[in-house]
């Protein structure tokens, strides 16, 4: 994948709120909304079922937002892999499960190499698939597999081509993933983000779709946060807005 999905895209993938958790996180899921990781963590300390070692591993994510060092994030990285991993282990048919090592993957990728990319961009491909398959109403995992399939088309046609990503994949699955929740922001900064991408590999084309990112941006502003996330996405969206303005 071109220069890897940006880790603070990622960051943003990985604190949306799931479709279904169970009444058991219902605490540890308010305090990560709140933007309180650590909070959660004590809450799911001990805990070895599914969906209570997914959310952790969102939660290490969460914690790695806050971090003050890059070692300090690579190691909260490493966690949120394992857990998700453990989470897997527990209960393969837990979708959540499946976009939280996607995520975790994808997170340890930059500064990794193209080499390492193309051994494990495939992998987060089907995982996100699988997520998706095993629960369709699963947002996250349909606007992580557009990051994808943008990701694969910003690396040349070549890759496009050997990777089996297209625009109209990348269309499809963003689109699904804001028709599921609405109210989401980060799912219309990130299918934003994708167009941008095609922009910039995309000379002939970029005006346009600068055009069209601008659009999708200016309504996630339309939306009222409620979590600490979504506030901070939509500070991310006035930034888009201002760098587009600029050009």
């Amino acid at each position: 994948m071109r220069r890897l999905i940006p880790t603070t895209l990622w960051l943003a993938v990985s604190l949306l709120l799931p479709g279904v958790l169970s009444a058991a996180t219902d605490d540890a899921l308010a305090a990560l909304l709140r933007g309180q990781p650590d909070a959660a963590f004590t809450l799911l300390a001990g805990r070895s079922d599914a969906p209570s070692l997914a959310l952790l591993a969102r939660v290490y994510v969460g914690q790695a937002a806050f971090a003050s060092t890059p070692e300090r994030k690579r190691q909260l990285y490493a966690r949120s892999e394992a857990a998700a991993r453990t989470a897997l282990a527990a209960d393969p048919q837990w979708a959540s499960a499946h976009v939280e090592l996607a995520n975790a993957l994808a997170l340890q990728l930059p500064g990794a190499g193209l080499l390492r990319a193309t051994q494990v961009g495939p992998e987060i491909r089907r995982l996100f698939e699988r997520a998706t398959a095993l629960d369709p109403g699963q947002a996250r995992a349909w606007m992580g597999l557009g990051t994808w399939h943008a990701q694969a088309l910003g690396m040349g046609g070549l890759v496009a081509l050997a990777s089996g990503a297209s625009e109209t994949a990348m269309r499809a699955a963003h689109q699904r993933a804001i028709t599921l929740e609405p109210n989401e922001v980060f799912f219309r900064l990130s299918y934003a983000d994708s167009l941008l991408l095609l922009a910039g590999s995309q000379p002939r084309r970029a005006d346009a779709l600068r055009r069209e990112a601008r659009t999708v941006l200016e309504a996630a502003l339309t939306l009222t946060p409620q979590t600490y996330w979504q506030r901070d996405d939509q500070n991310t969206v006035r930034e888009r807005l201002r760098a587009l303005a600029g050009r």
